[in-house]
């Protein structure tokens, strides 16, 4: 069936009015397509909110308010109604609270969950609050520094009418002269200071330690404390029996005692008696140095060659062995060394140890750090570099190596026959 103009134009006009009319509905929060719930909010005042203001959570629209109206009861107070989506379900105890949402003061509902499990239902009542503006806020921050303003002022105008009393010209000049003094007094004081800031800086070492052994000595008295008491009771004690002790006796066992020292000294400055001639002549005591260091020797080379001097054998079971040290035959695999020292912690080669000596190598063995000096296959070149160095360190001795592996120094000797 064929529909006339006149019927197609009211149905555009009909569907153009319906569409205005959604639209309209639409820009004041209401959505005729979409099921929402609505909540009324009592407040005291709203400071500026209107219809379509947004309601949000955590900064997100979650609806709007789509109705402002005063209470029945005349008080003046204000119902808020806003909508949400259905899906969207408000906790028991939560708060709706008007915010500002620009810096331009616009207004909305900002809403505070609580962590209740059970929801309000669509048209309930919750709890509403209105934030501070910043009005509000820069008067609270304000106030108390008025107030302190005032109170500074009065003070400050107090103390102006006190001073123009006080201050004639006498009281004046004795400020001045006051200034002076105080000025050098001051300047005197930054002097000490500087004086005493360079002490600190150069000597905070010294008295970091000047403290340190200050707080162990009173650490140290504290622990003993009973122990100087015994002592100071044993000095009392000890004072009291030397008073009680004759004098005069003493006195005269020690008047004999020194007489008897001068006698035996005089006798030690007289080059007439043994001790005399031991203390007084130079010639017997550089003998008997020479003396002691020849013993010296000779006990080293006994202990090192003591087939040289001393023979003892139950059976010959083959040839002795002898080495020419002038003209000594040598291996090359085996190589003769001075040991110096050994030590269970490790040496530095560069120490005031080994004052003067060159080339001094270390050898670790079982745990011991031994030091050596001196590499040669020549027993005769080892020998004199062990005489050489026997003054300094007394206990050395030569060892023997074959192939980079320490050997008995009488086996080595034996290979080299």
């Amino acid at each position: 069936m064929r529909l006339s103009k006149f019927t197609r134009l009211g149905l555009l006009i009909v569907f153009s009015l319906t569409v205005l009319i959604w639209g309209l509905s639409y820009l004041k929060g209401n959505d005729i397509f979409k099921r929402s719930d609505y909540y009324h909010v009592v407040y005291n005042r709203i400071d500026g909110l209107a219809k379509s203001a947004k309601v949000t959570l955590n900064g997100f629209q979650v609806g709007q308010v789509s109705n402002i109206n005063f209470a029945p009861d005349n008080s003046g107070r204000l119902i808020v109604t806003f909508s949400v989506n259905s899906d969207f379900r408000i906790p028991r105890n939560s708060v709706a609270q008007i915010v500002s949402s620009d810096i331009m003061g616009t207004r909305a509902i900002k809403i505070n969950f609580s962590n209740e499990k059970n929801f309000y239902l669509s048209n309930d009542t919750i709890p509403g609050e209105v934030e501070q503006d910043l009005k509000e806020q820069v008067s609270m921050q304000v106030l108390p520094l008025k107030s302190k303003a005032e109170e500074l002022l009065s003070t400050v105008d107090s103390a102006i009418t006190v001073l123009t009393v006080i201050l004639n010209e006498d009281a004046r000049d004795n400020l001045t002269a006051s200034f002076r003094s105080f000025n050098k007094t001051m300047d005197n004081m930054e002097a000490t200071t500087a004086e005493l800031q360079d002490l600190m800086t150069t000597q905070k070492d010294t008295i970091k330690s000047i403290f340190s052994n200050t707080n162990q000595l009173t650490t140290v008295l504290k622990a003993n404390a009973h122990n100087l008491d015994n002592i100071m009771q044993n000095l009392s004690a000890f004072s009291d029996t030397l008073s009680n002790i004759s004098v005069s006796p003493m006195l005269e066992n020690l008047t004999e005692a020194s007489n008897q020292i001068i006698l035996i000294l005089e006798k030690l400055n007289n080059d007439e008696g043994t001790a005399g001639l031991l203390l007084n002549d130079p010639e017997l005591y550089n003998s008997i140095n020479s003396l002691a260091e020849n013993m010296a020797f000779l006990i080293a080379d006994m202990q090192q060659n003591p087939k040289r001097y001393l023979k003892f054998s139950a059976m010959d079971f083959g040839k002795e062995v002898y080495i020419n040290t002038k003209d000594d035959a040598s291996d090359k695999n085996i190589i003769f060394k001075v040991h110096l020292v050994s030590s269970k912690t490790k040496v530095d080669t560069k120490s005031d140890v080994f004052f003067n000596l060159k080339d001094v190598e270390e050898y670790l063995s079982n745990g011991v750090y031994s030091y050596l000096i001196g590499s040669t296959s020549l027993y005769s070149e080892i020998e004199e570099l062990h005489q050489s160095i026997r003054k300094q360190f007394p206990e050395s001795s030569i060892v023997a190596f074959k192939n980079g592996r320490l050997i008995k120094l009488e086996k080595a000797l034996k290979s080299i026959r």
